[in-house]
C-alpha cells in the first residue's frame, strides 16, 4: 500500500512539472510575439528605418527604378507569363541569360570563345558541329595585348569554315584596363547600345580585387550592365587552380560564378606535347534550360612550319567512344604485359614446346589471368598447336617461327651456341 501512494505522488509530481513547463512556454511566446508586434509598429514610423527598406528593395530589384519587393501570382498566372526558350546555339546555349567558360590555364578558352563568336556572327557552327540559330551581332571584349592573337584566331577560323574574314557581324573591344572596372562600364554599355550587340563575350575576366565578395559584386555588375544593354554575357573565366587532365563538373562554379545559368567547361584530356599542335580536350557543357553533354574535342592548329602555316581543324568526338577507346587501351596494354610472359615460357622451352598445363605453371599466371590471355593469343594465331608425337596423347604449343623470331630479337641477349644447346636440351627434357 505505501509503494502504491509513493508511486502515484510521483507521477501527479511529474504531470505537474509538466503543466509548469507549458505553462512557462506559452508566456515566452506571447512576450516574444509582443516585441515583435512593437518592432513592427516602430519600423513603419521610423523615417530612417524606412529609408533602410527602400535601400534594401532597390538593391534586391537591380536598380532604384524598383518599387515591389515581390509580386504573387496563381499557378495559372505563373504559366501565362512564362517566355519561349531563346537559342543562341540549340541545346546548346540560350539567349539572354548569363554564360560562363571555365578551364585551366592555357586550355584553349580564347580560342574556343572565338570560334564561337565567329559562328554566332556568320550562322556557321561552333566547333564544326553546333548550328547557331540565326545570325546574332556579336561583340567580343579582349585585351589590347592580345589584338595579334585574337587576329590570328579569327583569320585561321574563317580559312577553315570558308567564311569572308571580315566577319561583318562581329565586332571587337580592345580593353588596355580591365572592362569590369567601374568606371569603364559606361563606355562598355555605349558600346554595346551603339552596335546594338546581341551576344557579348569577355575574354578574359581579370579582377582588381582579391576580396571573393567585392568580386561577386563586380562580376554582378558587369553582367547587369551587359544584359541591360540587350545583350547576352558570356564570361572566360580561368580556374584558380591548376588541373590534372580529365573532365570539370559544375562544382566549380560555386562562389562568385554562381550567378551563370549556363557553362561550357573545358580542360585537356591529355597533356600537350609541346610543338604538336595538337590539343586533346573535353568540353562539359550544362544549364537551367536543360541542356547538357560531354564531348572530347580534338583541334589540329599546325605548325609555323607546315605549308600554308597554322591552322584550325576541329573534330568532335562523343564521350562514350572516347572512353570506350581508353578503357580497350588499357585492356591492350594489360594484355600485352601477360602476353609476354606466355611468349618468354615458350621461348625458354625451345623447339619441343610445352603442354598448356606446364605452359601456365611456368608462367606464374593465376587462371583468371590465363584463361583470357590464352584464348586472346590462340585465336590471334601468336601460339600454334604443334604436330602430335606418335605414342603421345599431349598437345604441344609453340610460337609461330616468325613469332619466335621477332621475340628473341626484341628482348633476348646473343647467346653462344653451345648454350643455346644447353638451353634446348634441358627444355627438351623438363617438357610433359
Amino acid at each position: 500500500m505505501r509503494r502504491a501512494r509513493i508511486q502515484k505522488f510521483q507521477t501527479r509530481m511529474r504531470q505537474l512539472r509538466k503543466e509548469l513547463r507549458a505553462k512557462e512556454t506559452a508566456e515566452q511566446l506571447a512576450a516574444d510575439r509582443t516585441k515583435i508586434i512593437e518592432r513592427l509598429d516602430a519600423l513603419t514610423t521610423d523615417d530612417s528605418a524606412s529609408k533602410d527598406i527602400d535601400f534594401f528593395r532597390s538593391d534586391v530589384g537591380g536598380g532604384d527604378e524598383a518599387k515591389e519587393t515581390h509580386r504573387t501570382l496563381s499557378t495559372a498566372e505563373l504559366i501565362a507569363e512564362r517566355k519561349p526558350q531563346e537559342w543562341l546555339f540549340p541545346n546548346l546555349l540560350t539567349k539572354n541569360e548569363p554564360a560562363v567558360i571555365v578551364g585551366p590555364s592555357k586550355t584553349l578558352k580564347s580560342s574556343l570563345a572565338v570560334d564561337l563568336c565567329a559562328a554566332l556572327a556568320t550562322g556557321g557552327k561552333f566547333l564544326g558541329e553546333f548550328a547557331a540559330e540565326k545570325v546574332f551581332r556579336v561583340g567580343f571584349v579582349g585585351a589590347d595585348n592580345k589584338q595579334s592573337q585574337l587576329t590570328d584566331l579569327a583569320v585561321r577560323w574563317s580559312a577553315a569554315r570558308k567564311e569572308n574574314p571580315s566577319l561583318e557581324n562581329l565586332q571587337w573591344f580592345m580593353a588596355v584596363e580591365e572592362p569590369a572596372a567601374p568606371e569603364n562600364l559606361e563606355s562598355l554599355r555605349q558600346w554595346i547600345e551603339k552596335f546594338e550587340l546581341e551576344v557579348v563575350v569577355i575574354d578574359p575576366l581579370k579582377l582588381g580585387s582579391t576580396n571573393k565578395r567585392k568580386q561577386a559584386e563586380a562580376i554582378q555588375t558587369l553582367v547587369k550592365t551587359i544584359s541591360k544593354a540587350g545583350a547576352t554575357p558570356i564570361l572566360c573565366v580561368q580556374t584558380r587552380k591548376e588541373m590534372k587532365p580529365g573532365k570539370l563538373d559544375a562544382s566549380i562554379l560555386a562562389g562568385s560564378l554562381d550567378f551563370a545559368q549556363q557553362w561550357l567547361l573545358v580542360n585537356r584530356r591529355e597533356a600537350f606535347e609541346s610543338g604538336s599542335g595538337k590539343h586533346k580536350l573535353w568540353l562539359s557543357i550544362g544549364g537551367y534550360a536543360g541542356q547538357g553533354g560531354e564531348w572530347g574535342v580534338d583541334i589540329d592548329e599546325g605548325k609555323l612550319t607546315d605549308e600554308g602555316g597554322r591552322r584550325w581543324n576541329v573534330t568532335l568526338r562523343e564521350a562514350t567512344e572516347i572512353e570506350a577507346a581508353a578503357k580497350q587501351a588499357k585492356e591492350d596494354v594489360k594484355f600485352e604485359k601477360l602476353e609476354s610472359q606466355l611468349r618468354r615460357v615458350l621461348i625458354d622451352a625451345g623447339e619441343n614446346g610445352l603442354c598448356k598445363y606446364n605452359i601456365r605453371s611456368n608462367s606464374g599466371m593465376s587462371g583468371s589471368k590465363f584463361g583470357p590471355t590464352w584464348d586472346r593469343m590462340m585465336t590471334a594465331g601468336k601460339i600454334v598447336e604443334m604436330p602430335k608425337e606418335p605414342h603421345s596423347t599431349l598437345k604441344r604449343y609453340t610460337l609461330p617461327p616468325e613469332n619466335e623470331k621477332n621475340e628473341n630479337d626484341r628482348s633476348s641477349p646473343p647467346v653462344d651456341a653451345t648454350h643455346e644447346t644447353r638451353t634446348r636440351g634441358a627444355s627438351r627434357g623438363n617438357a610433359v
